[in-house]
C-alpha cells in the first residue's frame, strides 16, 4: 500500500492510496467512492482485489479524508469538478503509469454518476456500478419521498449556506462535504432527470463509455431505491449494460444497506462475485 498525493487542473491534490499486484502485467481498477465516505473505507476491499492480481488505486474527493488540506469552509469544489477534476486526474494518473493494461472501474453510490462526466472515460474497459443511483427525489414514494425532499429542498442548501460548509457528520455517517458540491449536487437532485437537466453536453459524455457495466442493488436500501438505480444504469446507451439485485438472505444476513457491500464479512461471497465480474471483463 503506498499512499501519494496527485496534482489537478484544479489546483488542488487529490490523495490516492495504491494497492500494487505483485505481478507486474496485471490490469488496473480504480474504486470511486460513495459521497463523503473516505477511500479507507475500501482498503480491505482494494487489499482483496491485489490480492487477486489486481492494481488497485482509491482516492478521496477534493475536501475528503486525505484529500482535505485546510477549514472546509474556506475551500471550494463542486459536484462537477469531483468528475472533471478529481476523478479524471485519478484516471490519468493510472493510465500513465500503465499505458498498456486495462483499466476498470468500481463505483459506489455517487461514483457510478460521476464516470459519465468523466472526460477520459472512454478509457474505461469494464464497470461495476454498486448502489450507483439518480438522487432525484422522484424515485421514491411516500414519507421517504418526503424526507428526500426536505434534504434537497431545505436541508442542504440552509445548512452550506450558514456554515459555509455542510456539516453532514453531524448528521448523517458521511463526512463533511465542502460547500459548493453540496449545492450542485442538491440541484441534481431536485430534477426529474438529475445532472442530465442541469448540465451541457451529458448526454455525449455517458455515450463516450462503451463498454460492459454490472450495476448492482440491493433490498432495503434507502439511500438507493431500484427505480433511480435502474435509472442511472439507462442512461449508459452505448454500453452493454447488466443489471443485477441482490437480497440480503441470498448471504446469510438480515440486512446488507447501501453501505453493507464492502464490509470484509462478504470476501467469501459478494467480493467474490465483483471479483468473476472483473476476469469476465477480461475476455
Amino acid at each position: 500500500m503506498n499512499a501519494i498525493k496527485i496534482n489537478t487542473p484544479l489546483e488542488y491534490p487529490i490523495a490516492v492510496t495504491e494497492f500494487i499486484s505483485d505481478t507486474s502485467n496485471d490490469n488496473c481498477v480504480i474504486i470511486a467512492s460513495a459521497t463523503g465516505v473516505k477511500q479507507n473505507y475500501y482498503y480491505n476491499f482494494a487489499t482483496f482485489l491485489s490480492d487477486n492480481h489486481y492494481s488497485v488505486y482509491t482516492f478521496d474527493y477534493g475536501g475528503i479524508g486525505d484529500s482535505k488540506s485546510g477549514p472546509l469552509s474556506k475551500f471550494s469544489t463542486t459536484a462537477s469538478a469531483w468528475a472533471e477534476n478529481d476523478f479524471e486526474s485519478v484516471v490519468k494518473h493510472v493510465k500513465s503509469k500503465n499505458p498498456n493494461r486495462k483499466l476498470f472501474i468500481i463505483t459506489h453510490s455517487i461514483g457510478g454518476q460521476l464516470i459519465g462526466l468523466v472526460p477520459s472515460n472512454n478509457l474505461f474497459d469494464g464497470v461495476i456500478m454498486v448502489a450507483s443511483q439518480s438522487g432525484s427525489w422522484i424515485h421514491w414514494k411516500g414519507f421517504d419521498r418526503l424526507k428526500m425532499q426536505f434534504l434537497w429542498y431545505a436541508l442542504i442548501p440552509s445548512f452550506s449556506r450558514i456554515f459555509n460548509y455542510l456539516p453532514s457528520s453531524h448528521l448523517t455517517r458521511m463526512e463533511d462535504l465542502p460547500k459548493g458540491m453540496a449545492l450542485e449536487w442538491a440541484k441534481w437532485c431536485k430534477k426529474p432527470n438529475y445532472h442530465f437537466d442541469c448540465i451541457k453536453n451529458v448526454k455525449e459524455n455517458y455515450d463516450q463509455i462503451k463498454c460492459k457495466i454490472k450495476s448492482y442493488s440491493i433490498d432495503n436500501d434507502f439511500y438507493a431505491t431500484v427505480s433511480a438505480i435502474d435509472w442511472i444504469a439507462s442512461q449508459f446507451k452505448k454500453s452493454e449494460v447488466t443489471r443485477v439485485h441482490l437480497k440480503a438472505e441470498e448471504f446469510g444476513v438480515k440486512d446488507i444497506g447501501h453501505f453493507g457491500f464492502f464490509r470484509s464479512q462478504f470476501k467469501e461471497n459478494i467480493w467474490q462475485i465483483f471479483l468473476q465480474d472483473l476476469r469476465k471483463f477480461e475476455n
